[in-house]
């Protein structure tokens, strides 16, 4: 008899935790002895909750935990049920380093006990045969960058494009994203809608942005904090090198497939007490990086030569260590 593990389609269902919870579902449901059920009504062995366990039931479960929550404003009520989730989760799998990193520190998960039950750091994974076989979007400048988020301040969207007009590259950025047009429209349609070398593209479906992806060279992801990037896994999946920063968990994807720029400060700022001496890490101060640095990023990004080793992002294998856990949990 197969495993039968509650996986529910009822929440986070949009963006990255949606996109790869539909990745795994498929990828489990081929492991032989795992079946997937998505409606808690039926019958089920253990849960896999994401985020934090959102349904009420009383069979053991894992938890893919995400992040917590850092902002002095929001981290003390808001971070109660995700301590709750992880300290009574049967098992606790981080997307990275920086994420279990991230939680300890701000939830204190080692002293409180919160990970006695074990955990695991598992990066996110993607299904490698269907981006192999999406051909390259014919109507792209050669040579070109591409940026592809939801956009907010979080994202930098203005930083990133000062920052690629001042290294006067000659070439081509692209950026997707149907929130950053909606957000940002007016202040980036008054002094860059306009330039020719800056293509606002707004929402596309996954298929046509990887094309896009595959057409392209290069990728810019300057996000404050991202725990574990779907779009930049896609990107170095479609051969692209990366420029991101150097908090969260993009660093480690990327690795030498890019460059990582040392812009932001963090563990040993203030950012992580309760304090009300916010203002050097203020949302609005967030997308104010130092053009000239992106710039120089850029052109080190441009002398990269590697290509990217996607085999340990294979959902297949990826899926294999979470079929693993929920074996050893189950019995």
């Amino acid at each position: 008899m197969p495993i039968k593990v509650l996986l529910s389609n009822r929440k986070n269902n949009n963006g990255g935790p949606g996109i790869f919870r539909k990745r795994l579902i498929n990828s489990l449901n081929k492991i032989e002895d795992i079946e997937i059920v998505t409606d808690e009504k039926n019958k089920f062995d253990i849960g896999l909750e994401f985020i934090q366990k959102n349904l009420d039931y009383k069979k053991p479960y894992i938890l893919r935990a995400s992040s917590c929550y850092y902002h002095y404003k929001y981290k003390l009520w808001n971070n109660k049920p995700i301590f709750k989730s992880i300290k009574k989760s049967s098992h606790t799998i981080f997307q990275s380093k920086f994420a279990y990193k991230l939680c300890d520190r701000v939830l204190s998960l080692e002293s409180r006990g919160a990970v006695k039950s074990g955990y695991s750091i598992i990066y996110n994974g993607l299904d490698l045969d269907y981006i192999n076989g999406i051909k390259p979007a014919s109507d792209i400048y050669p040579g070109s960058f591409v940026s592809c988020a939801r956009w907010d301040s979080n994202k930098r969207p203005l930083s990133m494009i000062k920052g690629f007009l001042e290294a006067d590259t000659g070439r081509h950025l692209y950026i997707i994203g149907g929130e950053g047009v909606a957000i940002w429209g007016r202040a980036l349609g008054k002094k860059y809608k306009k330039n020719k070398y800056i293509h606002f593209l707004g929402e596309m479906d996954n298929e046509y942005t990887i094309s896009l992806m595959k057409a392209c060279d290069y990728q810019l992801h300057l996000a404050f904090i991202d725990i574990c990037p779907n779009s930049v896994l896609e990107g170095m999946a479609s051969g692209l090198n990366v420029l991101c920063t150097n908090l969260g968990g993009t660093p480690e994807i990327v690795g030498n497939n890019g460059v990582i720029l040392d812009v932001d400060k963090f563990w040993n700022s203030k950012y992580l007490r309760y304090t009300d001496d916010m203002e050097h890490i203020k949302r609005k101060h967030l997308d104010e990086i130092d053009t000239s640095i992106i710039a120089d990023g850029i052109h080190r990004l441009l002398k990269n030569k590697s290509k990217p080793e996607m085999s340990k992002f294979n959902i297949d294998d990826v899926s294999k260590k979470y079929a693993k856990i929920i074996r050893k949990v189950v019995k």
